[in-house]
């Protein structure tokens, strides 16, 4: 029993670290919009707002791998899957950070679908936690999202991560609740904007804004900012054909740079 409230201690610590310096959600164009996923529509929104599945038509596969010089033990890889079904979009993937001291891996699976001009969705992650001499615990989170198209130009998401909180110990230590939301505005064919404000229970506010500008049909560029912690972001979107590379870099006072580079193939595309 000592070793399980010693864990959920070092979760904490390790949790705590990483909403403190806001390490990245999974997809590399999200680390280029600063992480602003609340009404991002992609594969990784199994990991983010699970409604953004809901218009991601295409069978797709996808890999991320995310590098952090000054911190390696928060290199991370995720690997994520959608398939379109006739009502809807399921989802899987898997996600692994950490090293041999200190380990977490989540196993996802989600469902989104679009009823009027509201896309709803859901997630269940089955999360391992690992610390080198203090064992392992699993644990499993639910998490709930929406994203709402209130004109052609204009989105609203948010989403609730972990909306269930399981305890880590008996001692009361819980995996700590996410709660996000955000609006999108299409200016232009080329140009999309997006801003959100994030409230972990346990922490501040977190305030994103992003841009994302398509200079070409095959060619994006994005960059983004956060407050509270202060990050700066940019990133470049490519899409050839039915492959999309993406790769983004941001900067944290504290912890230096993080690169990420995300990769996708659409197999095929559903009718729509």
């Amino acid at each position: 029993m000592k070793k399980i409230i010693l864990l959920a201690g070092i979760v904490h610590a390790f949790s705590a670290l990483y909403a403190q310096n806001s390490l990245p959600f999974s997809g590399a164009r999200a680390n280029g919009l600063a992480n602003s996923t609340a009404c991002l529509t992609d594969e990784w929104a199994l990991f983010n707002n699970p409604a953004g599945l809901a218009k991601t038509r295409d069978l797709t596969a996808a890999f991320t791998q995310t590098l952090h010089p000054r911190l390696n033990a928060f290199n991370a890889t995720a690997v994520a899957a959608t398939i379109p079904l006739k009502t809807g979009t399921a989802a899987a993937g898997f996600y692994h950070t950490g090293d041999d001291l200190y380990s977490e891996q989540i196993a996802a699976a989600g469902y989104a679908n679009t009823f009027g001009l509201a896309s709803l969705g859901a997630s269940l992650h089955v999360i391992q936690y690992r610390a080198e001499g203090f064992g392992q615990t699993h644990k499993v989170t639910l998490s709930l999202g929406g994203i709402t198209q209130l004109t052609p130009k204009l989105a609203v998401g948010a989403h609730i991560l972990n909306v269930n909180q399981p305890k880590l110990a008996d001692n009361g230590e819980r995996i700590p609740t996410v709660m996000t939301a955000g609006l999108a505005y299409i200016f232009s064919d080329d140009v999309w904007a997006t801003t959100e404000i994030q409230k972990d229970l346990d922490y501040h506010t977190t305030w994103r804004g992003a841009v994302e500008y398509k200079a070409h049909q095959k060619v994006s560029f994005r960059t983004g900012f956060s407050l509270n912690p202060g990050a700066a972001y940019l990133g470049i979107g490519l899409k050839p054909g039915k492959l999309g590379i993406d790769y983004a870099v941001s900067y944290i006072p504290e912890t230096g740079t993080r690169h990420q580079a995300s990769v996708r193939y659409s197999f095929k595309t559903a009718s729509k």
